[in-house]
C-alpha cells in the first residue's frame, strides 16, 4: 500500500526553483533514502511534505488523501512527522518534557498518557536515565535520539528523518542504524535524508537522488550508486 505520494512537487522561491516536478512514492513498511549534493532540495522536499512550505505546483497525498495546503499540525495529526538537521529542542525543559510535547501536541494525548508515552519512548531510544535532565545538557548523539523519541511520541506512521546521523562517530552511527531498524519493526515507514553512504546502504530499501531540485535517479541503493549520472552529480569518480 502506498502511504505517501508526491506528484509533480515544485517549489520556487522567486526565480529560484528549489524543487522541480518531483515524484515520490513511499510504500507501507518501506525505508526510502534521499541523497544528493548540498542545495539539491532535499530538506525543502521534507518541509513541503510536512506543511512547513506551501507548494508552487504539484500535490502531496497521504493514504490517498490530498494533504497539500494543510497546516503542519494537521499533517502531523494525520501521521507524518519530521526531525531537523539540527534538533529543534526546548533546551530548558527536561528530556522527558521534550518528548511529552510530541505526545501532547502531535499525538493529542492527555497529560498522564503523554507522560507515560514519553517515558516509554525514552526507554526505547536509550535515554531512560536522562529524563530529568535539561535537554541542553545532552551530547550530539543523545540530542538526535531525543529528537527521534519526540517524533515517535507523536504517533506518526511516516517519519521524515533529516540527516539524523550527522556529526556522529562510527560507533554512534552503527547504534543509530540499529535503532532505526527497531523503529521500522514497530511498523513505521521512513524517509531518510543522509550524506553517509554507508548509512543509506545499511537502511534504505530504495534510494531517490536529487540534483538542482530535480530527481535524477531512483532504485535499489547499489544500482543507484553505480549510475554514471549519480556519480558525476554527487558521488564523484573517487567513490565509484
Amino acid at each position: 500500500m502506498t502511504l505517501l505520494e508526491c506528484r509533480g512537487v515544485t517549489k520556487a522561491f522567486g526565480s529560484l526553483v528549489a524543487l522541480k516536478e518531483v515524484d515520490l512514492a513511499l510504500e507501507e513498511g518501506e525505508t526510502l533514502g534521499i541523497i544528493g549534493p548540498n542545495g539539491a532540495g532535499k530538506s525543502t522536499l521534507f518541509n513541503a511534505i510536512a506543511g512547513l512550505l506551501p507548494l508552487t505546483a504539484g500535490d502531496v497525498h497521504y493514504r490517498g488523501r490530498r494533504i497539500s495546503g494543510l497546516p503542519t499540525h494537521a499533517v502531523c495529526r494525520l501521521g507524518i512527522a519530521k526531525t531537523f538537521q539540527i534538533p529543534q529542542l526546548f533546551p530548558r525543559l527536561t528530556v522527558l518534557e521534550n518528548v511529552m510535547i510530541g505526545a501532547l501536541y502531535g499525538g493529542g494525548e492527555g497529560l498522564g498518557k503523554a507522560r507515560g508515552a514519553a517515558a516509554d519512548w525514552l526507554g526505547f531510544v536509550g535515554l531512560a536515565d536522562r529524563g530529568g535532565l535539561p535537554a541542553a545538557t545532552l551530547t550530539v548523539s543523545e540530542r538526535r535520539r531525543l529528537d527521534l523519541a519526540r517524533v515517535l511520541a507523536t504517533g506518526a506512521t511516516v517519519l521524515l528523518l533529516d540527516e539524523n546521523m550527522a556529526g556522529l562517530t562510527q560507533k554512534e552511527m552503527e547504534a543509530a542504524l540499529t535503532l532505526l531498524r527497531a523503529v521500522r519493526e514497530r511498523g513505521k515507514s521512513l524517509v531518510v535524508i543522509e550524506h553517509v553512504m554507508r548509512a543509506i546502504v545499511g537502511i534504505a530499501d530504495r534510494v531517490l537522488v536529487l540534483n538542482y531540485g530535480e530527481k535524477i535517479a531512483e532504485g535499489h541503493p547499489h544500482e543507484v550508486m553505480q549510475d554514471p549520472t549519480v556519480i558525476k552529480a554527487y558521488l564523484g569518480e573517487a567513490y565509484a
